[in-house]
């Protein structure tokens, strides 16, 4: 993307010429991108979340807590799977104006973007609801960013 995004810059001010198809494909990989990578952001608690509840309660209701936030989190995404089908089926003959491509398989990233959120869920959610920790990795760490 951004070598993409870079060159039609530089072939825009320099040389007076722009690609039209780079801002697209460059947005569709940003999509893709996007819901792709929440899966692991999930899985390391990489998310946005306020934990001033959980942690000024009692053990057993913080986990109890987390529990229904795991509930709601995964109904949610099972939601949003089953609505991004949807989607992806109605918009699958849509074709973008520059590049020609099926809309559907752009938005396939909802459902698929989902649906792998739902299995780092289902990895860390005993782990979490128990302990309150998030599955940790060498080198990262989503609270310092």
């Amino acid at each position: 993307m951004a070598v993409l995004v870079i060159g039609n810059v530089i072939t825009r001010y320099a040389f007076g010429h722009s690609y039209p198809w780079v801002e697209e494909a460059t947005r569709y990989m940003m999509i893709w991108a996007a819901f792709l990578g929440a899966g692991p952001a999930l899985r390391v608690g990489g998310h946005i979340a306020i934990d001033t509840l959980q942690v000024a309660l009692p053990p057993a209701l913080a986990r109890l807590l987390r529990a229904l936030i795991v509930l709601i989190v995964a109904a949610t995404l099972a939601l949003v799977l089953w609505l991004g089908i949807e989607y992806v089926d109605f918009a699958w003959y849509q074709e973008s104006p520059v590049l020609g491509w099926s809309l559907g398989k752009v938005y396939l990233a909802l459902p698929l973007g989902a649906a792998l959120m739902l299995v780092h869920l289902a990895m860390v959610a005993r782990r979490w609801i128990v302990q309150g920790e998030w599955e940790r990795v060498e080198g990262f760490d989503p609270q310092a960013l």
